[in-house]
């Protein structure tokens, strides 16, 4: 086999999350040689309830981007959903107020999101960048910019940051909200028409895919997987603050890219936007440990992002070659 046929050969068959997990077992056998700190229980308990709440994130914005979208408004949405949750558990008990601010924020946010860029066409970015300053400047009117006290119970600090058992309970819920979209995107027509709208949104019309649906539908996801971010926030602080998530868009989209997921859309999974959070998740803390300001969080955030990009680009250059030698 031609070294082109296996570079081919390697791009086709090995998965786009490959990448960030062996660069993952790479660093986490670094750390553990010269850092045994951090493979500690209780420093891989405290990597597993930091990633938690982007992991969620991360997976509703994986459907987003599978579309060819993105949505900037998650960490907004978060702080809205906890502001609007302190209000409800003000009245009314506990995991009724959960219910009602899952279903409704994401009703609100979903509804406005989804409709505007399913139904009406307008760019996914302008749009949630726009979503993004409104929600979070409702949650600093509502509170007057101050942090709310909140009384989360034993459910909601359970899936925040307790324990169901001997496991802990964010990792309960990463796992089941990963494994349930997951099934979707793999076998349900709802998740063949996601892809198939990502990869080429002309031929999905043709094939009479209801491409407007598609893409509202999957701006509802990600405003449920937000909302239910928010919840976790609450159990995890027991307080609201519309600082919340603050950023957290960044690390969310440059987890799920970092994945595999296409940013122009149709290639991704579920397992490689996990990956990837859990990649970013254990640097920040890897820095931490080391002594290194957090300052630097950020930066190393932004360029593997760009490292991700660069990536994404690579990887399908052979394919970019091979459809222009057909067009001659």
């Amino acid at each position: 086999m031609s070294n082109v046929g296996l570079s081919r050969f390697r791009m086709t068959t090995l998965p786009p999350w490959s990448g960030v997990l062996m660069l993952l077992v790479l660093l986490i056998l670094a750390l553990a040689i010269f850092e045994p700190a951090f493979i500690s229980m209780g420093n891989v308990n405290n990597i597993i309830r930091a990633a938690a709440i982007p992991v969620v994130l991360g997976i509703g914005m994986t459907f987003a981007i599978l579309t060819g979208g993105i949505d900037l408004s998650v960490g907004s949405v978060l702080a809205f959903s906890g502001v609007f949750l302190s209000i409800l558990a003000g009245f009314m008990p506990i995991s009724l107020a959960v219910l009602v601010t899952l279903v409704a924020v994401t009703a609100i946010v979903g509804g406005i999101n989804g409709s505007l860029i399913g139904l009406v066409g307008l760019n996914s970015f302008v749009i949630t960048l726009a979503t993004l300053g409104v929600f979070r400047g409702i949650a600093y009117l509502v509170t007057n910019g101050k942090t709310q006290t909140v009384d989360p119970g034993p459910i909601v600090t359970a899936l925040g940051d307790g324990n169901v058992g001997p496991v802990p309970g964010p990792l309960l819920v990463m796992i089941v909200i990963g494994l349930i979209a997951s099934y979707v995107l793999r076998s349900t027509y709802f998740g063949r028409d996601v892809y198939a709208v990502g990869g080429n949104e002309v031929a999905a019309q043709l094939a009479g895919i209801n491409t407007r649906s598609v893409k509202m539908t999957v701006y509802f996801v990600s405003a449920a997987c937000a909302t239910l971010g928010g919840i976790m926030s609450i159990g995890r602080m027991e307080s609201a603050a519309p600082t919340a998530g603050a950023g957290l868009e960044l690390a969310v989209v440059a987890g799920v890219l970092l994945g595999g997921t296409r940013l122009s859309g149709g290639v991704g999974t579920i397992a490689g936007t996990v990956i990837g959070i859990f990649f970013l998740t254990c640097v920040s803390n890897a820095l931490t440990i080391i002594g290194v300001s957090s300052y630097w969080q950020p930066i190393a955030t932004g360029v593997l992002l760009i490292a991700a990009l660069l990536f994404d680009r690579f990887r399908l250059e052979p394919s970019r070659r091979a459809n222009k030698k057909k067009e001659r």
